[in-house]
């Protein structure tokens, strides 16, 4: 018999994997926010998150799951009373239907969940980097791991993915992923291309004028761009760009605050104080002894 192949239709694949946590946060806990080029889940495990995504305030119930888009700004803190804990995995996939689920909260059930547990258990196997550490920037593979872990967690992400979009579908509230809007595109890579000159000159002082000349843009468009995509002006951005800076060198814990200060061109160490207060709701001191409870935490001790 002369035997035919049949290549297997593949809609959806999860090229990489940025990040897979596993968060227990204090009742107080909020991060300062980001934006970056991958898709990023959160999944409110225990009790409520708000979650925030470019200019809008998401309160996420427990046992419900957000799809950040890339190239949308955005945090997450609890609500001030109950201890949240939350799973966060971030992923590249170039599957345009992942837009008909991002922006929506969607309620999982126990086959979305035990795919969730999955990605935690095989990550954990997988990856020495701790799970528990919000400003992990990097997965490091175990030297030895059960075989496939890695392949296990990409094919319980696609499964997961594909789930949540026949589901939203069968709800009828999604269609058809939409054509790409070119302005939209233009707009997002104009934003991506300005956000990665103020990380280059993160440690310069970098004003509004700085970037209009740069990118031949009006300052009015320049606002415009970032409120409605980032949720906040060029120059707040720039500010939380420098203190996301200023806490890798407080990990780092080779200068000391007045070192950091001038390094990253505050005008003063009060001045420095003050903005990263304002932006992470901890001083300088809070964050590095939080970094070591937690640093201590994964280690057991």
């Amino acid at each position: 018999m002369d035997y035919k192949k049949t290549e297997l239709k593949q809609d959806l694949i999860v090229k990489d994997v940025i990040s897979i946590h596993y968060f227990e946060y204090a009742v107080d806990f909020a991060f300062s926010g980001e934006l970056h080029d991958f898709w990023e889940f959160v999944y409110a495990d225990k009790n409520e998150l708000v979650v925030t995504a470019d200019a809008k305030e998401i309160l996420l119930p427990q046992g419900s799951l957000y799809l950040h888009k890339p190239m949308e700004f955005h945090n997450v803190r609890g609500n001030g009373v109950n201890a949240p804990n939350s799973v966060i995995v971030a992923f590249s996939s170039e599957c345009e239907a992942l837009f008909e689920i991002a922006g929506k909260i969607i309620p999982c059930h126990e086959n979305e969940v035990s795919l969730l547990a999955g990605i935690i258990e095989e990550g954990k196997k997988a990856f020495s980097s701790p799970l528990g550490d919000p400003y992990t920037e990097e997965l490091i593979r175990r030297k030895s791991s059960p075989f496939g872990c890695e392949q296990l967690i990409s094919l319980r992400l696609e499964q997961l993915c594909i789930l949540l979009i026949r589901k939203m579908r069968e709800m009828g509230q999604a269609v058809e992923a939409p054509a790409p809007n070119p302005k939209r595109r233009k707009d997002e890579m104009r934003l991506r291309e300005i956000c990665n000159f103020l990380q280059q000159h993160v440690e310069s002082n970098i004003s509004s004028e700085d970037i209009q000349k740069e990118f031949f843009i009006s300052e009015s468009s320049l606002q415009k761009l970032f409120q409605h995509k980032v949720g906040c002006g060029a120059m707040q951005y720039f500010q939380r760009m420098k203190v996301d800076r200023a806490k890798e060198l407080i990990r780092e814990k080779k200068l000391n605050f007045s070192e950091i200060s001038e390094k990253l061109g505050f005008s003063s160490i009060h001045y420095f104080s003050r903005r990263f207060k304002s932006i992470t709701g901890m001083t300088p001191s809070e964050y590095a002894s939080s970094v070591t409870s937690i640093s201590l935490s994964a280690k057991g001790e």
